[in-house]
């Protein structure tokens, strides 16, 4: 199992760090790059970069059997980073089609002065609350957690998260913090306040998602080890964390998600199938959620449409969004709800 265990790791520490150096070379590169190959990208992505990647290295032989070591070794090294663009490519294709930053509303407009998110950063719970800080405009700070020491929430008596500070005034637990920022936003009239049928529907979808979709997520997102270590992608890039912790976290949590995905989760919450249970979820979320309406709050977005959406963008990078994308009707809802949550509002201009 361990052996195992470690060429997984080792095979999805290259997939990430092809993944990283495509992001810079794609940000870096003339945008027009991008528009070309989106096309092909999103029609088959995998293929394009495999078939690119067998004609170039195919030629690259061809031309010079007999090439020293360095220069072998210089055109591998340019096969990895031109492979990795069009994997990113292919993944940032479609996003000049969507709606740009909302713009977070202005303080003095807001019912508080400061707000402090205490997070892990893929967190389905977290990713509940960060959608709904973005969708009501509200600026926020983000802390990321340390998994291990907790050391950033060493002030709360409450050990989870996320925890969220307004005002100097702590919320605890996702669905509670959505209903209190609900209120705060809509104000002391009730605007925008569901009432009768409409407020027992948007419950009902609240609890679903926090009894039984994050419960299916979870096992998507560590199915494999491989997928377990591409999740703490962020632990590298994200926190105030020295190098060790960094890696110790990323180790530690990959192994530790996997086995209790795998023997806890699952068992606990009746799956067998990781992917089926969550191609079923979105089946019964579009059918009698969402139903005919644009979202399950009708012509406008409730909060259970927000909590879904947050769930679903927390694993916009990983495979198990792609599938779901491929394997569902969920798409078009999917769109929908990014143009009304537009894009993060979180004060380090960090994308969720």
């Amino acid at each position: 199992f361990f052996r195992r265990s470690l060429v997984a790791i080792r095979r999805a520490t290259m997939h990430s760090t092809a993944r990283t150096l495509g992001r810079r070379i794609v940000a870096s590169a003339p945008r027009a790059l991008v528009a070309v190959e989106a096309p092909g990208a999103a029609a088959g992505g995998g293929a394009l970069t495999r078939g690119f990647a067998r004609g170039y290295a195919a030629s690259s032989c061809a031309a010079a059997p007999h090439r020293p070591f360095a220069a072998r070794a210089a055109t591998a090294g340019s096969l990895f980073a031109a492979s990795a663009a069009f994997v990113t490519a292919a993944h940032l294709a479609d996003r000049d089609g969507l709606p740009q930053t909302k713009a977070a509303d202005p303080k003095v407009k807001l019912p508080f002065k400061s707000v402090t998110l205490y997070q892990y950063d893929v967190c389905p719970f977290c990713n509940k609350v960060k959608a709904m800080l973005d969708f009501h405009g509200i600026p926020y700070d983000v802390v990321e957690v340390n998994p291990l020491t907790k050391s950033e929430i060493k002030f709360s008596e409450y050990k989870k998260v996320p925890v969220l500070v307004i005002d100097g005034e702590q919320l605890n637990d996702s669905s509670h913090i959505i209903a209190t920022l609900n209120e705060k936003m809509c104000g002391a009239e009730g605007k925008g306040i569901r009432k009768g049928a409409e407020a027992e529907k948007e419950v009902k979808w609240g609890e679903w998602v926090d009894t039984r979709f994050v419960h299916v997520v979870t096992p998507n997102i560590y199915r494999t080890m491989g997928e377990a270590w591409r999740s703490f992608d962020y632990i590298t890039e994200r926190g105030n964390f020295g190098f060790f912790t960094r890696y110790l976290v990323r180790v530690s949590g990959a192994v530790s998600m996997y086995l209790i995905s795998q023997n806890v989760l699952k068992k606990r919450h009746g799956i067998v199938d990781e992917r089926a249970a969550l191609y079923a979820c979105l089946e019964d979320w579009m059918d009698n959620a969402v139903g005919k309406g644009a979202f399950c709050g009708g012509n406008a977005p409730n909060t259970a449409d927000i909590a879904v959406f947050g769930v679903l963008r927390a694993v916009k990078t990983f495979e198990t969004f792609v599938d779901a994308m491929e394997h569902t009707n969920v798409g078009p809802w999917y769109k929908r709800m990014e143009k009304e949550v537009g894009c993060a509002t979180r004060t380090d201009a960090v994308e969720n």
